[in-house]
């Protein structure tokens, strides 16, 4: 026959339980919190890569605004 557990001996078992439980989310909580930390980090690397190549293009855009006010001022120079 089935031994039949006990009120303590059932609160026992949920007590174990709800104590594995709160250990495996403390875990998974540190595991997901980690990941968002290198996300982050990701992005801000991805943040600094997009700001050099605006300023990258910025710069070639006024050089070649300039060569074509150059270009224009001389074609009206011309005689």
């Amino acid at each position: 026959m089935a031994e039949e557990l006990g009120t303590r001996d059932v609160l026992e078992q949920v007590h174990t339980r709800l104590g594995t439980l709160e250990q495996d989310v403390r875990s998974l909580d540190s595991k997901v919190g980690a990941r968002f930390d290198r996300v982050y980090h990701k992005i801000g690397d991805i943040r600094s890569e997009v700001a050099g190549f605006r300023s990258e293009v910025n710069a070639r855009f006024d050089r070649t605004i300039r060569w074509l006010v150059g270009l224009i001022l001389a074609s009206w120079l011309k005689p």
